[in-house]
């Protein structure tokens, strides 16, 4: 990812602004409530937002900040004492909620993946158990990072203090219902006025706290204002397994939205993604790999298990044990650091790092026995695994199974079985924490050698599934969010035969 030092304007040849007071005496503001701001290189246009930091690599804001942004266009770095640019790099990753609706506002939620100052710290997220700071009347704190749209001036912190309305008042307000899991406030009577500026650049993504805790975000368009005083938010309590998982949901190189392991016959592990282009598969060049995974005989993507904000590695060694091997920002595998999670685990021929399959915000792990029972390891908070819970059996019908989030675009995680006739089936996470039901996606899977699910590698906001033919072509299935996948796309003609295992 470039980085470049930079001084931009936001319009070019607009008035300078007028003197501003230094961010550093602002209104008190969370210090993990941060500026945000992107340029589309193409059409030159630009959208400045607010960003909520989730983790040193995840921060949270709004879908239109990013939709269409690519790795040609910039994301722009901020100077938090004066709240100017300071430097920017292209690379414009993010994960937008699947069913985000552009006009009415519903799900206006995404996760950009960029490295946060790492002294910013992150909100307590609120939970179904404090419904009583989102009702009706009750009190609560909006910030954010205003400012004016012209060349060269500088962002701001902001505060001010609003009331939660009633659903029916909101709509009185705004003219139009609510959509599901959103809230509107209108400023505190008595409470100093608000400029209109501190209502438009920047409030998109401002984040609305109560009792401590971040409640809502603001929902207002990154290119609109507020109305009448009346802010909609998209509520955090409506998402909040969605957003604990994209929080976790981190490769083993944190710059990548989506990507696989692919292991060479000489043991030489590459971490495999997409080009710019989003057409290429693009792996460490020259074959020298990432690392040497020799002792090694599986290794999993399992997302940041231990909330450092970086990606891990689960490694299963020859004689079955397993371990958490950690990432950094220079290094996608720190075996010197590794922690041991265990022995015997070669009794499982098929383990799939699910992502929050248990609802509790953490990283989980599914093993199938080779009497066809399928185990669940939950993740604890420490970047281990509890003890495990039986799922089901009869799952040695399959000679496939993958997984990795969400693929159904219900916010839950699911699971991606072939049987051995070739038909490829979607179990679908259910909220009891079983696979009851499956469904039928397609026939013909038996072409494939490897069914890897691979994360969003073609950075749309969706996740794929990557597939490869015994001859070395991979195709990239991109999840339709109503059960099955779009046309595939091919990535390569024969160049990935060479690898041993993908995963």
């Amino acid at each position: 990812m470039a980085v470049l030092a930079v001084t931009v304007g936001v319009v070019p040849g607009a008035q300078a602004a007028p003197a501003t007071t230094p961010a550093a005496a602002q209104a008190a503001v969370p210090s993990w409530v941060i500026p945000l701001y992107f340029d589309d290189m193409a059409s030159g246009a630009h959208r400045a937002c607010t960003g909520i930091v989730l983790s040193r690599t995840k921060t949270l804001a709004t879908p239109d900040c990013v939709t269409g942004m690519d790795e040609a266009d910039f994301t722009y770095v901020y100077d938090l004492t004066t709240g100017t640019i300071s430097e920017g790099g292209n690379q414009t990753l993010y994960h937008s909620h699947p069913r985000y609706d552009a006009s009415s506002r519903r799900a206006a939620l995404t996760v950009t993946t960029r490295r946060t100052p790492s002294d910013s710290g992150k909100p307590a997220l609120a939970s179904a158990s404090d419904a009583k700071l989102w009702a009706s009347g009750a009190k609560a704190a909006f910030h954010s990072w205003a400012g004016l749209d012209v060349e060269d001036a500088p962002r701001v912190r902001h505060s001010e203090q609003v009331t939660v309305k009633s659903a029916a008042q909101c709509a009185l307000l705004l003219g139009r219902f609510l959509p599901a899991g959103t809230l509107c406030t209108v400023p505190t009577p008595g409470a100093p006025a608000v400029a209109d500026q501190d209502q438009c650049f920047g409030d998109a993504g401002g984040a609305l706290v109560a009792g401590g805790k971040l409640i809502a975000v603001s929902a207002t368009g990154a290119t609109g204002c507020v109305r009448g005083g009346a802010r909609l938010y998209t509520r955090i309590e409506s998402y909040r397994q969605l957003i604990d998982e994209w929080t976790r949901d981190t490769d083993s190189d944190y710059r990548s939205t989506g990507s696989v392991l692919a292991t060479e016959t000489n043991d030489l592990v590459d971490v495999c993604s997409t080009l710019g282009d989003r057409t290429l598969a693009y792996c460490a060049p020259d074959s020298t790999g990432w690392f040497s995974g020799r002792g090694y005989a599986s290794f999993l993507q399992a997302g940041d298990m231990n909330g450092d904000g970086f990606g891990d590695l689960l490694a299963r060694t020859t004689d079955g044990t397993l371990y958490r091997v950690p990432s950094t920002e220079m290094e996608p595998a720190d075996f010197k650091h590794r922690v041991k999670l265990g022995t015997g685990w070669n009794s499982y021929n098929q383990l799939v790092a699910v992502r929050d399959y248990s609802g509790d915000g953490r990283n989980d792990v599914v093993g199938r026995d080779k009497a066809g029972v399928l185990w669940l390891f939950r993740g604890t908070s420490d970047g281990k695994l509890a003890a495990r819970t039986r799922i089901s059996g009869g799952w040695n019908q399959y000679t496939a199974l993958t997984g990795r989030g969400d693929l159904t675009g219900d916010g839950r995680t699911d699971l991606v079985a072939r049987d051995k006739a070739g038909v490829l089936w979607m179990y679908a996470g259910a909220t009891k924490r079983t696979y009851p039901v499956r469904t039928r996606i397609s026939g013909g899977w038996n072409q494939f050698n490897a069914i890897v699910a691979s994360g969003d590698m073609d950075h749309d906001g969706r996740q794929d599934i990557l597939a490869r033919t015994p001859a070395g072509a991979v195709y990239l299935y991109n999840a339709d969010h109503k059960g099955g996948f779009k046309a595939p796309r091919k990535l390569a003609s024969t160049s990935w035969k060479k690898y041993a295992r993908i995963s």
